[in-house]
């Protein structure tokens, strides 16, 4: 790493007289559907890329996983719902010009790897864009026609799960690539969502910049004469108790006319439940699929969540009532800046421009975590390979692999490459580097990825702020639908 950030700074330094005042390089992103884990296309990119230059193994010393192959100028079908998809691939792009680039360091080395992949393997790229909705119906339709219509695919992680039910595409540990970084060290590539004793899907291994953090209102925390979550964690006392004494804290009237117009945490009501479930470890699906909503973990949690519901540290319209399928209303009520805390995630963040000042630190890990996890979410949208397309798999892993090796020997690069977007909106590096590594603390869990399954928890919320059920009340009485769910979509 020390070597990594002389490098950049060297770098930096000599840029400074090409770009004299040029201003932030940080490289910006911009995400159009909420949650959705989808990258902004590169600053560096233009309209067509330029011919590949001429290089030759000896060449490389650097970037390169596989001995070189001539693959004759074969196309190599990428499908997606945007273009120039792949990660390191610099498809779509013109080359990197220092004046212009806002990350030129990073630009220049996947796109000098890029030239060299085309060159050594003798390959190019295809894009194949389909709307987002049309993803499915394609890929089903053409692999059943025994043509897929692209070689590697972009799914949704709800898709992914169809797909492989649906015996659409391949599991990748049956893929026979010697010397693979993806079956292997994971140094550029990594395996995600095992499901059945085999993985599904793939990513490079840049940070998933879509993982929640517990996001802290400074405002009220110092008007409140709280102590500050930073602190507390770093000092390792940033636990449920802790935030909760802070939520009961911050819920008042500040105005004396008897309604309470400031609350102790914001946000969907059924994010904030499963956020919570996240922290304590708690499951909502067996592995061997049945209902999980009992399980102690999750039952602390359900309790946990009913004291912060039914004592009312939640926000919501008073005049209106409470709503919890109204989410426009509740996931951005934060941004008015009454609420303590919320769930926060950089795409919703109004690019840093709130009205407050404020922080994010990872949610407070619940009594009965042990591993570590802060967050529980779905599966990610994620590349696979289909059946029935005319590359062999491992030539489409080679190749995919060899784009993403980038970094060459500092796979270090890769999380400080995507660091540039939410140092533009986080307003401390503390809280950049929680949002690198939130996705590396989030329990995947296939109860988030069937249909309508954990859309119980607004149920549980009204239960809870109505006073109409206990957990286990809650619990016992949804279980047999929810198995339902469940058993309908696994038959």
């Amino acid at each position: 790493m020390k070597k990594t950030l002389l490098l950049v700074a060297m770098l930096v330094m000599a840029l400074a007289f090409v770009t004299a005042c040029r201003g932030d390089d940080d490289e910006t992103a911009t995400v159009t559907t909420p949650g959705a884990d989808t990258p902004a296309p590169p600053a560096a990119g233009g309209d067509d890329a330029a011919d590949p230059v001429d290089v030759t193994p000896a060449d490389r010393g650097g970037p390169g996983i596989h001995e070189p192959v001539d693959f004759g100028g074969r196309a190599l079908r990428v499908g997606c719902w945007w273009d120039n998809a792949l990660n390191g691939a610099a498809m779509g792009w013109d080359e990197p010009d220092p004046a212009v680039s806002t990350n030129y360091f990073f630009d220049r080395l996947m796109w000098d790897n890029a030239q060299r992949v085309h060159a050594e393997f003798n390959v190019v790229l295809e894009n194949v864009t389909l709307d987002h909705e049309g993803m499915m119906p394609a890929l089903t339709s053409s692999v059943m026609a025994g043509d897929a219509f692209a070689d590697v695919v972009m799914l949704g992680g709800g898709m992914v799960l169809s797909a492989l039910m649906g015996d659409l595409i391949m599991p990748l540990n049956s893929i026979n690539l010697p010397n693979s970084d993806l079956l292997g060290p994971g140094l550029y590539t990594q395996k995600l969502h095992p499901f059945r004793g085999e993985y599904w899907s793939f990513m490079c291994t840049r940070p998933y910049l879509g993982a929640m953090l517990m996001g802290v209102n400074l405002d009220i925390i110092n008007a409140i004469g709280a102590p500050n979550p930073q602190e507390l964690y770093n000092q390792g006392r940033w636990t449920w108790d802790a935030a909760l004494d802070i939520m009961r804290t911050a819920t008042r009237d500040t105005t004396g006319d008897g309604v309470l117009d400031q609350w102790g945490i914001a946000g969907q009501p059924g994010d904030i439940m499963f956020l919570f479930v996240g922290s304590n470890d708690g499951p909502l699906v067996t592995d061997d699929l049945q209902v999980a909503l009992n399980h102690p973990n999750t039952m602390e949690t359900l309790e946990f969540m009913e004291i912060i519901f039914r004592e009312g540290l939640w926000e919501y319209d008073p005049v209106l009532g409470i709503d919890t399928g109204d989410w426009g209303r509740n996931f951005w009520a934060f941004q008015d800046g009454n609420a303590a805390f919320w769930p926060a995630v950089t795409w919703g963040l109004n690019d840093g421009d709130l009205p407050f000042e404020f922080i994010g630190v990872p949610f407070p890990l619940g009594p009965s975590n042990t591993s570590g996890n802060s967050t529980l979410g779905g599966w990610r949208q994620s590349w696979t390979i289909p059946f029935s397309t005319a590359w062999a798999p491992e030539d489409t892993l080679m190749i995919v692999e060899e784009f993403f090796s980038w970094p060459g020997d500092e796979p270090g690069l890769k999380p400080e490459s995507e660091a540039g977007w939410p140092r533009g909106i986080w307003q401390t590096e503390e809280c950049v580097q929680h949002a690198l590594t939130a996705g590396t603390r989030m329990n995947r869990c296939i109860g988030m990825v069937v249909p309508q399954y954990n859309w119980i928890f607004g149920t549980f919320v009204n239960n809870f702020a109505n006073n109409e059920a206990t957990p286990a009340q809650a619990v016992e009485t949804v279980t047999p639908a929810q198995q339902e769910l469940i058993d309908n979509f696994f038959r």
